[in-house]
């Protein structure tokens, strides 16, 4: 630019010819006549555009339009698994016999690659209207120990509001209840959601957007009151709010790697995180921070309803011989009188229900580990009845919740009556149906101090503590002043002896 500026004032202002101009600058006469021809000034952009004009060669040419078809079947393919241009020099090496070199088609592809990228639009969402999900991976030290979790991720489309809860699985169940937490977060419900086509929430892809979706998610949308829809296959960035979540989180709240020795630890120190970056973020193209623009839409959410979902997997079991079903490798004991029925288990994140004709019949906290057996003794208790002998070895009666007192007390029973002291100290548990563990336990303890082990002492002392009730009188400056105030008259008796004497007469 600054050799066209001095010729031309050297040429239209001084007057001075070619050869001068050529030769006061030290430049060749072919340069001056090239700019004293040229109309436009030689800017970046012309520059550009006059180097940019090259010809290919007949080989390169040829392969021209191969390359365009592939970098526009591309667009179609996932964004992980595309041509790179040094796949594109192999393949035409190997299927088209190319001479040209590798370095010529990497210039081509970085030069036809924009003309083919896709075009996305900004988007600004209404308040109270979208929310995004989606499910990403991490490590944490629980319990001393390098574990992978999964990251239930979902973001609020408009004011930017993130919620992350961990679980050690995206099972259906983690699936659900992780939206249970969501929204008690968010103290009420957007309209819709936008999905990947999840396993746990999809059946089947049907034509264009149309979903065979679930039937227990489809009975939480129901019950909360919103809207799934999905995204395209292989198409993340059309959730990109909640995408960015995931690799957001990953790298923020989970480094350096959390130790953690529960998973609800680890998950009250998200919520705290997710509450902290709300508070210090703010919304792209405005001054406000996100907890500020939530305060704002945190105003047109619906309602919550009055109970929260049953955040479950439900599964039909048989309950066999043993009175236990069978989930997931682990078995669950349920009392002995289901045995052979078929039952219904609901699987929770961190418990199982077991139901039959509509009723709770047993309970155990969830167990994520293989072929375990975990059983109650009131269970089994009825049968015991029928087989005492059994009591010592029973699996049920060496469970970590039973009292190591008990266990002392029925070695005594068993060593002073035999078989008898079998069926009787069956009969002393079934007393916890009525007292509770926890006084039956402490009649126990009272009897193996007094060394006493017989049913009838128990039942003596069991007793004494039911009888033993505490009348108190009630503080006057404590009592209502209804009460204080009460007054009873006194019962006149002449009335009844009148009575008597009209009944003899």
């Amino acid at each position: 630019m600054a050799n066209y500026h001095r010729i031309k004032f050297l040429k239209e202002v001084e007057g001075l010819s070619q050869r001068e101009i050529a030769k006061k600058l030290g430049i060749s006469r072919n340069t001056v006549s090239k700019y004293l021809k040229q109309k436009e000034a030689p800017t970046t952009l012309i520059r550009q555009r006059s180097y940019g004009k090259k010809e290919y060669s007949e080989e390169t040419k040829r392969v021209l339009p191969i390359i365009d078809q592939w970098l526009a079947d591309d667009q179609k393919s996932w964004v992980k698994q595309k041509h790179t241009a040094a796949r594109i020099y192999q393949r035409l090496v190997e299927d088209y016999h190319f001479k040209g070199s590798a370095s010529n088609i990497r210039k081509i592809v970085a030069k036809r690659k924009p003309s083919h990228q896709e075009v996305f639009i900004p988007l600004e969402f209404q308040f109270g209207h979208q929310f995004q999900f989606d499910w990403g991976e991490a490590d944490i030290i629980l319990q001393g120990r390098k574990q992978r979790i999964y990251l239930f991720c979902l973001q609020v489309s408009a004011s930017r509001l993130r919620f992350v809860r961990a679980y050690t699985h995206e099972k259906q169940e983690a699936f659900l209840d992780g939206f249970v937490h969501a929204f008690e977060f968010l103290g009420g419900v957007l309209t819709e959601g936008l999905f990947d086509n999840l396993k746990t929430a999809v059946m089947k892809l049907l034509k264009g957007r149309d979903r065979l979706e679930q039937e227990t998610f489809l009975a939480l949308q129901a019950h909360y009151g919103f809207k799934a829809t999905f995204a395209n296959p292989r198409k993340g960035n059309e959730k990109g709010r909640v995408e960015g979540t995931v690799g957001y989180t990953r790298r923020n709240a989970f480094v350096p790697c959390p130790d953690v020795q529960s998973m609800d630890e680890l998950n009250d120190d998200l919520l705290d995180w997710c509450l902290k970056e709300a508070k210090r973020k703010t919304v792209p193209h405005t001054s406000e921070t996100v907890a500020q623009v939530w305060a704002k839409e945190k105003r047109t959410l619906r309602s919550l309803p009055e109970t929260a979902f049953e955040a479950c997997h439900l599964v039909s079991c048989k309950v066999n011989p043993l009175s236990l079903i069978n989930i997931e490798t682990n078995q669950y004991s349920v009392p002995c009188g289901y045995v052979g029925q078929a039952v219904w288990a609901k699987k929770f994140v961190d418990r199982v229900i077991i139901v039959a004709q509509n009723q709770v019949i047993a309970e155990h906290p969830r167990s994520y580990e293989r072929f375990k057996m975990f059983t109650h003794l009131d269970h089994y208790l009825d049968v015991l009845l029928k087989k005492p002998r059994a009591i010592r070895d029973a699996h049920p009666f060496h469970s970590p919740e039973i009292p190591e007192v008990f266990r002392r007390f029925h070695q005594k029973m068993r060593e002073q009556e035999g078989a008898d002291g079998d069926r009787k100290f069956v009969r002393l548990l079934l007393l916890h149906r009525e007292l509770g563990m926890k006084r039956l336990t402490q009649a126990i303890q009272k009897a193996e101090e007094k060394q006493i082990f017989r049913y009838e002492a128990v039942h003596e002392i069991i007793q004494e503590m039911t009888n033993d009730v505490i009348v108190t009188d009630l503080p006057s400056e404590k009592a209502p002043d209804v009460l204080r105030n009460y007054k009873v008259d006194q019962a006149n008796i002449r009335q009844y002896g009148q009575l008597l004497e009209e009944v003899r007469t």
